[in-house]
């Protein structure tokens, strides 16, 4: 079971929304493709209906939740654009950017900021979605590879992208984010169109390729995107940093169910799952060409980026040559509130990668347990019986994800370091509860869904969070060498798990338990060295 859970893996993803929705589709089709059970009893086809329209109650209740908070924050945008005069004799007031102010210069330097940015991060994320739910049913039905090959396929890209985030940010600094973010583009079309061959060495290349891209796609992506928002003062616009992360947060899970709709409808009209990947090609090549006409080459040099005095600019230089590896690995782990942020990322990620492989089987649990306690006899208790809506879950999931990232924006929860450390500070502690309360509250279906909800908002929190403190606590220079750095350690935490996987509730509580020990940690660590 644990070389199957492997080889259902991917490539790491920010978000791991891609391996959810991979492991979702392959149990949904799994259900809808048995048999009905023998001994099912006339009156359960009721009760799965009721099921669907409670998780159907759920999703709509979080998508609602999104739309008043989506609908309040462009009120009082619109509100705070229209207060400019001020009350004594209509001068601008000073504390209002002029990025609020109708057609202002400002303003049109943050839109095409943004467009420019979101519009290839779109295109660069969709192309990871779209082959989500089908790596593994290409890999093991349509070239008929055997079990074992599979989850050697899925190793060989976990442990290239451990391996890669050694290097590929430092090369980004050196020879450029907007390079790199091209090599990005370039290596997952070949990653991509690998598929097409049945050669095994071609299989594996495309693999290792895929491990180094999304290291990539989540490293230098953000690395260019800091950075040119420093290089063009977007601050002194009225643009918070903060907001540029929580929009990416929300625009990755709407980019990750539009992708995972489309990419189905796409299997269903040509009827083969390469089609996918090659959409994804398409969307590579066009983000590389988005990134090729309009972003703008930035490097791993303050000078370039920010504008220093001549006395400032002359101990800069004096600091490189004297040394030349800013980021050296010992001063990596001398930095603590680096291993910090290590820390807490191995720990908030690594769980969410243990979360998409335990949920299903979690709430599958749940709906038995709570039909022991009905008093439903067990002959009408089989583990596919009711089933479980996973496409409505998994959305009802990625809802609440969003409202974690735009509950994060409207509050203005990570306006600078400090509150942004002690937005993370209560993330992981809610974050752990909510990964116990399954062990806890096993026979409560309801409970245990909006434990899993919590976690997902926890989640859309986390990424703003993190990303503002990664911005303010890593120097620009080194900024891509860092981040690559940060992630070994999660990947190889990731390859553990993953390899160790078994099947039975005792197991899964070990590791819900083991998840919501090491958030602790990451709460005790961050109060101490963040907070």
């Amino acid at each position: 079971m644990g070389s199957l859970l492997l080889a259902q893996g991917r490539t790491i993803p920010p978000a791991r929304v891609t391996l959810a929705f991979d492991i979702t589709i392959l149990r949904a089709k799994s259900e809808l493709q048995s048999p009905p059970h023998p001994r099912i009893s006339p009156s359960l086809p009721t009760a799965k209906e009721k099921k669907m329209e409670i998780y159907a109650a759920y999703f709509t209740a979080l998508t609602c939740f999104n739309l008043a908070l989506f609908t309040r924050q462009h009120l009082l945008t619109r509100t705070k654009q229209s207060s400019h005069i001020s009350p004594e004799g209509g001068e601008e007031e000073e504390s209002i950017s002029l990025a609020d102010l109708p057609n202002s210069p400002d303003k049109q330097a943050v839109w095409d900021f943004k467009r420019i940015y979101f519009g290839v991060y779109i295109l660069a994320t969709a192309a990871d979605w779209l082959q989500g739910p089908y790596i593994y049913t290409l890999y093991k039905d349509d070239k008929d590879l055997p079990e074992p090959t599979v989850a050697a396929l899925f190793t060989t890209g976990f442990v290239a992208a451990a391996v890669s985030a050694s290097f590929v940010g430092s090369l980004a600094d050196r020879y450029g984010r907007k390079a790199a973010c091209l090599g990005y583009c370039v290596t997952y079309t070949v990653s991509c169109l690998s598929v097409l061959s049945s050669d095994l060495f071609v299989l594996f290349a495309g693999r290792a390729l895929g491990g180094v891209s999304t290291t990539l796609l989540y490293s230098v992506f953000e690395t260019w995107m800091v950075a040119e928002y420093h290089a063009r003062e977007l601050g002194a616009c009225g643009l918070r940093l903060g907001d540029m992360f929580s929009s990416s947060v929300m625009l990755s899970g709407l980019t990750a169910i539009g992708s995972g709709v489309v990419g189905e409808a796409l299997v269903k009209w040509t009827g083969s799952k390469s089609s996918p990947f090659l959409l994804a090609a398409v969307c590579l090549c066009v983000a590389f060409g988005g990134i090729w006409h309009f972003w703008t080459e930035n490097l791993a040099f303050p000078s370039s980026i920010h504008s220093f005095s001549p006395s400032t600019e002359e101990k800069d230089h004096q600091q490189q040559s004297s040394t030349p590896a800013q980021a050296t690995y010992r001063d990596f782990l001398r930095d603590k509130r680096l291993l910090t942020l290590t820390f807490t990322t191995t720990a908030f990620e690594g769980s969410m990668y243990l979360f998409v492989f335990f949920w299903s089987p979690a709430l599958k649990a749940a709906r038995v347990s709570g039909a022991s306690t009905r008093g439903i006899p067990p002959e009408n208790r089989g583990e596919n019986v009711p089933g479980l809506p996973f496409g409505l879950i998994f959305a009802s999931f990625m809802s609440a994800m969003m409202l974690g990232s735009m509950t994060t924006s409207a509050l203005d929860l990570t306006s600078n370091l400090k509150t942004s450390s002690r937005l993370t500070l209560h993330t992981v502690a809610l974050a752990a509860i909510a990964l116990v309360t399954p062990v806890l509250a096993k026979s409560s279906e309801t409970g245990v869904f909006w434990a899993f909800a919590l976690f997902e908002i926890c989640v859309g929190m986390y990424f703003p969070a993190m990303s503002k403190l990664k911005s303010e606590v890593v120097e620009e220079r080194v900024r891509g060498k860092v981040y690559g750095m940060m992630r070994v350690p999660l990947n190889l935490f990731v390859v553990l798990a993953l390899g160790s996987t078994k099947e039975g509730e005792a197991y899964r509580d070990t590791m819900f338990r083991t998840a919501g020990s090491l958030l602790l940690v990451a709460f005790v660590v961050i109060a101490r060295y963040l907070d």
